[in-house]
């Protein structure tokens, strides 16, 4: 992650969980719905992957699909990431269409017409948007870090999911709210949530032997 500010940030409800370990896994749900980062853009998939998102060379191995504007990338390091762009990374996915969607496998050449092919030039542009959305095993190998550095949600994304999982954070965590401390139990409820359509979340895990 580069030294980006994060003045941005103020611009949205800030809300900071501080969970036992186990229970940063229920915010794995967002990461697969999407959720947006502000990171330095114009570089290469390959290069947003190790230097911005610092996934290292094991755990980029593990990511057998990536889809960017919604076509299948199979050479990452052309293929650039923009102000706006949607990246979605997934691990090897079963059957046929997980072969077909697999980037530089044998069935690669069944979806020539999609593929992605870049058009654009290289060159750090700056900071900029980027959505992220993470799926199966990589929910649990890349979701922690981005969790704790921060991301962007929609609130209705996460009001749903406190709906649901709420009285399992109660049992094991805390939340502060632009820096206050909150009730998990009534925080879907809050009206400063419920003025912005999104909220900056962080998502840290509990000190070792440390009741929350």
């Amino acid at each position: 992650m580069t030294a980006n500010g994060l003045a941005w940030t103020s611009s949205y409800p800030q809300l900071s969980f501080v969970v036992d370990e186990p229970l940063i896994a229920l915010f794995f749900l967002l990461l697969q719905q999407g959720v947006r980062i502000r990171r330095r853009v114009g570089c290469s998939v390959d290069a947003f992957l190790k230097i911005e998102l610092e996934v290292g060379p094991a755990a980029i191995e593990k990511i057998q699909s990536i889809m960017l504007e919604g076509k299948p990338v199979d050479d990452i390091g052309s293929a650039l990431i923009h102000d706006g762009s949607v990246l979605a990374l997934s691990a090897a996915m079963p059957g046929l269409v997980g072969a077909t969607l697999r980037r530089g496998g044998a069935y690669s050449s069944f979806r020539n017409a999609i593929t992605y092919h870049e058009t654009g030039k290289a060159g750090m542009s700056g900071e900029g948007w980027v959505s992220i959305k993470l799926f199966n095993l990589l929910m649990a190998e890349l979701g922690p870090s981005l969790l704790r550095q921060g991301v962007l949600v929609k609130t209705t994304d996460l009001t749903e999911m406190l709906e649901e999982r709420g009285p399992e954070l109660q049992q094991g965590g805390s939340v502060t709210l632009d820096g206050i401390s909150i009730d998990i139990g009534t925080l879907g409820r809050d009206a400063t949530l419920a003025g912005s359509d999104r909220v900056f979340l962080t998502v840290d895990r509990s000190a070792p032997g440390r009741s929350s």
